[in-house]
């Protein structure tokens, strides 16, 4: 598992030989099809590219439990005539399965078929659209995020549902609707994200956690202001004034090779046996630790301790996070400020996003501590807040 770091990332980010879990062919004939439209065919539409990939959007309900059924074009059916009249959606399914069982892989694979589909069509298109489960969304999406790096040149929005399209009651309809007007609104304004949406709420990927299993709204953005949000009827679609156009940054994709994380998430809990902690940490794949705090930069003493004394000793970098909106670096409180003095590094961001951030930082400098923390603490792809990104960062 430790050779995949050395491994780095993939050369060519649109090689399909790499894909194992998308057929190749799904992905070549999808472009000979986009490619193959003429005007008579868009009809003024504007072209989405989506990409299906399960989830409780596309399950249906036997004996009480859910299981994959309908494809992304059957999906697409449900879509009001408005919509059907507005855009013109080309996809094809990745992959059928329960996001909880996805692992990076799948996340890399994704990024490899868009980076393939995007450098070969040559049609004009307004993005991605990435039908994901909910349970994993934020981490797939805050890799997606990290994937692709900092000149992406296209937008991609994630979206799913709390249940199934085929139930009476459902909130696919409304989030493919609002995936699709935010897909438009990005690319009119020249901008290039990757966004959750769903329910009345588009976010910023990696800034997402998912906070709810049965609410429409079923992810908040605890440290970044929301994309944009449905509640008010407004078209077009108006976006929050903090996101900029595209960057002028050369788009130079770091695809990491591996499926699993090497970092050990050591979460603070009354009656956490520390010597039980240190013995994980020592193991050999675990290359980085991140202590998930109790919320306001807390953590157990001994907890603090066994994480920065194991980590020293195995010369790996020690983090910080915390589970809600709160700056680690800030700490109110004397275990807060103990972890600090231990060098264990307060994160501001998301643990979806770190623990992704942390797989490009050990493969770009390896055992160079000081740049993997000089790195893991600057905002990268807008993982970290800004002033103008966040309600929380005094101005």
């Amino acid at each position: 598992m430790l050779n995949d770091i050395k491994q780095g990332f993939l050369s060519n980010p649109a090689d399909l030989s790499k894909l194992k879990k998308i057929n190749p062919d799904n992905v070549k004939n999808l472009v000979k099809e986009i490619n193959s439209l003429t005007d008579a065919d868009i009809k003024k539409r504007k072209l989405v590219i989506a990409i299906g990939s399960g989830g409780t959007i596309s399950m249906k309900t036997e004996n009480g439990i859910r299981i994959p059924d309908l494809n992304f074009e059957n999906i697409l059916k449900h879509s009001s005539r408005e919509l059907k009249d507005k855009f013109l959606v080309k996809s094809f399914d990745a992959f059928c399965i329960d996001s909880s069982q996805m692992d990076y892989s799948h996340t890399r694979e994704l990024a490899i078929s868009m980076i393939y589909i995007y450098e070969n069509i040559k049609v004009p298109f307004i993005g991605f659209l990435v039908v994901h489960g909910t349970d994993t969304m934020a981490y797939s999406g805050s890799a997606m995020s990290l994937m692709t790096g900092r000149g992406l040149p296209f937008s991609t929005v994630y979206t799913g549902s709390q249940k199934p399209i085929q139930d009476i009651m459902n909130d696919a309809e409304t989030n493919l609707r609002n995936s699709l007007l935010t897909l438009e609104a990005l690319h009119n304004n020249n901008m290039a994200e990757i966004v959750i949406v769903m329910g009345n709420k588009a976010v910023q990927a990696n800034g997402a956690v998912k906070v709810d299993d049965e609410n429409i709204n079923a992810f908040n953005s605890p440290l970044h202001k929301y994309i944009t949000k449905f509640d008010k009827l407004h078209y077009p679609i108006r976006l929050s004034k903090y996101l900029k156009e595209k960057r002028n940054v050369k788009f130079e994709p770091e695809i990491w090779q591996g499926d699993f994380s090497h970092t050990l998430v050591v979460k603070s809990t009354l009656g956490l046996n520390p010597q039980m902690v240190a013995r994980q940490i020592m193991d050999e794949n675990v290359k980085a630790v991140i202590l998930y705090s109790y919320g306001a930069s807390t953590a157990y003493d001994d907890i603090i301790n066994v994480v920065a004394e194991a980590s020293a000793k195995k010369n790996i970098p020690a983090f910080v996070v915390n589970p809600v909106n709160g700056d680690a670096a800030k700490s109110f409180y004397p275990s807060g400020t103990k972890m600090q003095s231990k060098k264990i590094i307060p994160l501001f961001m998301t643990l979806p996003s770190a623990l992704a951030k942390i797989e490009v930082a050990l493969r770009k400098y390896n055992d160079d501590l000081d740049a993997v923390s000089e790195f893991m603490t600057t905002n990268y792809v807008g993982e970290v807040p800004s002033k103008n990104s966040s309600y929380l960062v005094e101005v």
